[in-house]
């Protein structure tokens, strides 16, 4: 969706933490879409996956991601805010490069 001046209006979608088997996971929620981020294991596959998804997801246009505000937040919830701070600078940058690149899907 196009609005004035040719900005284009950005979808904004939830991130939560999760826990699963002891392991913290960021779950990006994209329409029917959960994006599972493990944060306390390393798994570069998993992430790479999550990452493709996204550009996926970008080529139908810009997006970002909230987290609810925590006062007591833990050390994971630290990092998960911050994770969001630099993947929604990332998906902007590489929003743009698709469309420099006239690689959007057309609507």
């Amino acid at each position: 969706m196009r609005l004035e001046k040719g900005e284009v209006y950005m979808a904004t979608h939830e991130a939560i933490l999760e826990e699963i088997d002891s392991e913290r996971y960021l779950s990006l929620k994209i329409e029917k879409t959960d994006l599972k981020v493990p944060l306390t294991k390393d798994e570069p596959n998993e992430i790479k996956e999550v990452f493709n998804k996204l550009i996926i997801h970008l080529k139908k246009g810009p997006l970002k991601f909230t987290m609810t505000e925590e006062e007591d937040g833990d050390l994971i919830y630290q990092v998960a805010k911050e994770y969001i701070t630099q993947l929604n600078a990332e998906l902007k940058e590489v929003y743009q490069e698709l469309e420099e690149y006239q690689l959007l899907e057309k609507k």
